[in-house]
């Protein structure tokens, strides 16, 4: 039994399977065009059909794949306006959370908040700064004590599969002076431009993903 099988049968879940499908997609192992084959999914991930369908209308409400009826999955690819789309998105709702987050949190939710910006960017690799931008986005939506931007959050499955600084470099720069930036107009009380820090380097990661997904030729480009 391989490790991805093992893995597999310890959180077998459609948001793993999806997760495992993205994978393939981002690798090369499925390309456009290519048909998504549940069965094998199912027997190579050693789960049931059913979180293998959870994942397919995951996918498709993505836009990763195109359900045909009476032909199955085919892998769709993403589209560049949604991509840039979603790091809009992301940004506007990280910024929001910023800005809440500015006005309610409390002197010791701040001191917690500088020492996760700290490890951020003194993180020395993309592992590092993973868990690091993990935390200091944990500790903004604990300050901002809101559970309907908290689950709004967890809706928003990224794009990239694996850790997002490891597999785009390229967005490590502008992530540590980008958090930074928000530190430092959250500490000056300044709500509104800590969300537009969140927005200006969310914005600029979309164009990094979308440099590297077209490389990887992984972007769907519409007939003229």
């Amino acid at each position: 039994m391989t490790r991805t099988r093992q893995h597999m049968e310890r959180r077998s879940s459609g948001r793993q399977v999806a997760d495992h499908i993205r994978g393939l997609i981002f690798s090369g192992a499925l390309r456009q065009g290519d048909r998504v084959r549940q069965d094998m999914i199912a027997e190579e991930l050693g789960v049931s059909r059913i979180p293998v369908r959870e994942a397919m209308i995951t996918l498709e409400s993505e836009g990763w794949i195109a359900i045909e009826p009476h032909r199955g999955a085919f892998v769709h690819g993403l589209d560049r306006n949604s991509v840039i789309d979603y790091y809009a998105l992301l940004g506007h709702l990280y910024g929001l959370a910023a800005e809440q987050a500015t006005e309610r949190g409390d002197p010791a939710g701040f001191a917690a908040l500088a020492a996760a910006e700290r490890r951020l960017c003194q993180a020395e690799d993309a592992e590092e700064l993973l868990r690091a931008n993990e935390q200091f986005l944990r500790q903004i939506f604990a300050m901002a004590n809101s559970p309907r931007l908290s689950s709004f959050s967890r809706l928003m499955t990224g794009i990239i599969p694996g850790n997002f600084f490891a597999l785009v470099p390229s967005t490590i720069g502008g992530q540590k002076s980008g958090v930074a930036a928000v530190m430092r107009a959250m500490a000056a009380g300044d709500g509104g431009s800590a969300a537009a820090e969140f927005i200006r380097m969310l914005r600029s990661h979309g164009g990094h993903v979308v440099e590297l997904l077209d490389a990887r030729d992984i972007l769907w480009h519409p007939a003229a």
